[in-house]
């Protein structure tokens, strides 16, 4: 069936006239009336009917422009589902982050996004900055988010977000608490370490390696950063953190920051996606409401 003649003649079937059909399709009368005649010699039988100077509808008139009506519908329908689709005001958003803008900025982000797109379906997955990566590279998620250096990857890209910094914590009444040490002090006193192939476990480590200090004196090992905090607010020993995941503490006094002079260990959280592949239009959507205008891009 030629759907072109269709919608002349559901037009026609709407409107009651031939002429104000082919107005309203931008059509001279003689090419809609073509348009109508050709439908009827398509279906072998009569779909309208003069009366004076209108027209009426036969049965098999009348049992198509129902059809009509709802072939129509549906087009419009789909072509507005595809269009939200394509500017991202329906679809879905994945992303898997790291634990600190996990729990810290994105929830906020995540919100006013929803505010402006609230059809649009967001899924926050945690995971390890190597979890996160991989799901990334596999498709499991649109965009990661990663707290520090993520593993190198010549298959993803990334912008700077956010600076964040590293820094030495304790509890209020800790010895050490607010006072400025050295690092070699630091690692002698008791220490809450995070677990093996914790990036900041890594980076202190790191730390010891080029100031040439022996490695901290455990006093404990724990598995994640917000046992480790919650380790230091009851009391024990000292812990390298990012500042951000501190900050409330820090400001009501409950923990301190414990100061090496010179010494200033950079945490930047990271946006990472795929190279050369375009971002679907809600992570597109998401990218420019939180990503600075002067972010810092590399792979």
């Amino acid at each position: 069936m030629n759907l072109h003649a269709l919608r002349v003649f559901a037009e026609v079937a709407s409107t009651g006239s031939v002429t104000r059909a082919a107005g309203n399709l931008l059509l001279s009368q003689p090419a809609a009336t073509a348009q109508l005649r050709n439908l009827e010699q398509e279906l072998g039988m009569k779909l309208v009917a003069s009366k004076g100077r209108s027209i009426q509808l036969t049965p098999a008139g009348e049992r198509l422009a129902a059809r009509a009506r709802q072939l129509f519908s549906l087009e419009y329908e789909m072509e507005r589902e595809m269009n939200a689709l394509k500017i991202g005001l329906e679809g879905s958003l994945r992303i898997c982050a790291t634990d600190l803008p996990g729990r810290t900025v994105l929830p906020a982000w995540i919100v006013r996004f929803k505010q402006q797109y609230p059809k649009v379906h967001v899924q926050l997955t945690r995971g390890s900055s190597r979890i996160a990566m991989e799901r990334l590279l596999d498709h499991s998620v649109d965009i990661a988010l990663i707290c520090g250096e993520g593993p190198k990857d010549s298959g993803l890209e990334y912008i700077t977000l956010l600076e964040d910094e590293l820094i030495f914590i304790a509890h209020r009444d800790h010895p050490l608490a607010g006072a400025a040490t050295t690092l070699q002090e630091l690692m002698a006193t008791a220490f809450i370490l995070r677990e093996e192939g914790s990036y900041t476990r890594r980076k202190l480590f790191s730390l010891c390696d080029a100031y040439e200090v022996p490695k901290p004196r455990t006093g404990i090992c724990i598995e994640g950063m917000h046992e480790t905090i919650e380790a230091v607010k009851s009391g024990y020993g000292v812990s390298f953190v990012p500042s951000l995941a501190v900050a409330r503490e820090l400001k009501s006094g409950e923990l301190a920051e414990v100061r090496v002079p010179g010494m200033r260990v950079k945490d930047p959280i990271r946006l990472y996606t795929r190279i050369g592949e375009e971002p679907l239009a809600p992570a597109a959507n998401f990218m420019a409401m939180i990503a600075p205008p002067l972010s810092q891009v590399g792979s």
